[in-house]
């Protein structure tokens, strides 16, 4: 299928003001200026504008834009191409979420900033190392000039350490400034002689779209004389700027290295106005849980169909009455019905057809897309049905238990 990939300055200066395309499809509409984004879209049949509402905004800064001295319209109080589409288009939230290896590195964003309904699927390998995925790593750092060259120094050691482990990892570090961003960048060449062509150093503002194995999080700020860390985190205090921090905790494939100068009790925010410091203590205080390895996933409750009697309530009965020694249960992987484990280690999921299923898009997304999606994160998976339980209890679970013991 012909395709043309153009920026929407490049589509208004190449293409005629006419329908040429039978679709015009947005990335990262969340970016986009609305007035940049419009002309694009007279290009085209059908649009699809895709984007994350909780993710960037678009930013201005060393830019012009036309404005009008009397603007009455609500729409021109809108700055993006999502926001604008989002008032006028059908509606459809992506839930999968696949980035991420482990429920620790996407459970924050999906608590804070996506009211729980994303659908988590981490590795079972990576699960059954036992490794907590986020570490703490408090230093004694100090904040002078915008710079925390303690801090700096640490991550070139950190990174030379890496590397050694493991050369095929792509790592990425994410400051809150660009003067950190240079520290940094310094200080991996004075370390390493070069900057390795699988690391990245990027501030908290253009880090969007990116993913590595292993983030590396530079908090930078320090405690004063006193033991306090004022809550001045540059474009984070700014209404919106709580985006960024999303942005920036759910880059990593593998593992999340927050590297940072105090403890979260240290950081005050009671006074500040917006929400960005204050998601930004809650996150290292989630760090700090994670690293110490007290984390469980947040769960969000819905209301399932059968509300009486479900499959799942059966199963785990019937499990704690005839195999002791295995433990099936619905909090290790909160979003795909029950977990079957013996002595913690993971021996895979069963697949029920109580709310989950009913919940639902289609057929494909649970008889194709699913079972597809657990062999490609390495789980064994076994679905069964409440019809197979009625009809003959006993064949029903045998084969439960041919699963629990292959």
């Amino acid at each position: 299928m012909p395709c043309w990939l153009a920026s929407p300055e490049s589509v208004s200066a190449i293409f005629p003001m006419k329908d040429l395309f039978d679709l015009v499809i947005f990335d990262e509409a969340s970016q986009c200026f609305a007035e940049r984004g419009i002309p694009a879209l007279y290009r085209g049949k059908q649009a699809l504008v895709a984007g994350d509402a909780m993710q960037l905004k678009p930013g201005d800064l060393y830019q012009t834009r036309w404005q009008e001295i009397d603007e009455t319209d609500p729409d021109t109080e809108i700055d993006s191409l999502l926001d604008l589409s989002s008032r006028y288009l059908m509606n459809v939230q992506l839930l999968g979420h696949y980035r991420s290896k482990s429920l620790e590195l996407i459970d924050f964003s999906n608590q804070h900033f996506y009211g729980g309904d994303l659908q988590l699927l981490p590795d079972m390998t990576a699960m059954n190392q036992g490794e907590p995925s986020i570490q703490y790593e408090r230093i004694e750092g100090n904040w002078e000039n915008n710079l925390n060259l303690p801090e700096a120094d640490y991550i070139a050691t950190l990174i030379d350490q890496l590397i050694k482990a493991d050369a095929s990892k792509e790592i990425g570090v994410i400051t809150f400034n660009a003067p950190q961003q240079f520290a940094v960048l310094d200080t991996i060449e004075n370390t390493l002689g070069n900057i390795p062509k699988n690391v990245f150093v990027k501030n908290i503002e253009n880090v969007q779209g990116d993913e590595r194995d292993i983030i590396i999080f530079s908090v930078g700020y320090a405690p004063d004389k006193n033991g306090n860390v004022r809550a001045q985190f540059g474009s984070l205090n700014l209404a919106g700027g709580e985006n960024r921090l999303n942005v920036a905790v759910s880059r990593a494939r593998e593992k999340v290295i927050v590297v940072t100068s105090f403890w979260p009790e240290q950081l005050h925010v009671e006074e500040t106005v917006n929400e960005g410091p204050k998601l930004l203590k809650k996150y290292l205080q989630f760090a700090q849980s994670v690293s110490k390895g007290t984390f469980e996933p947040y769960t969000h409750q819905q209301e399932g169909k059968r509300v009486v009697r479900n499959l799942k309530s059966e199963i785990k009965k019937w499990a704690a009455e005839k195999w002791p020694d295995f433990v099936v249960e619905n909090t290790k992987l909160p979003f795909y019905d029950l977990t079957a484990y013996k002595d913690t280690r993971l021996l895979g999921a069963v697949l029920t057809d109580d709310n989950y299923y009913y919940q639902s898009l289609s057929a494909k997304s649970d008889h194709a897309l699913t079972p597809q999606l657990l062999e490609h994160k390495h789980w064994a998976s076994l679905r069964v049905y409440s019809r197979n339980y009625w009809q003959d209890p006993d064949k029903f679970f045998n084969e439960i238990s041919k699963f629990l013991n292959r």
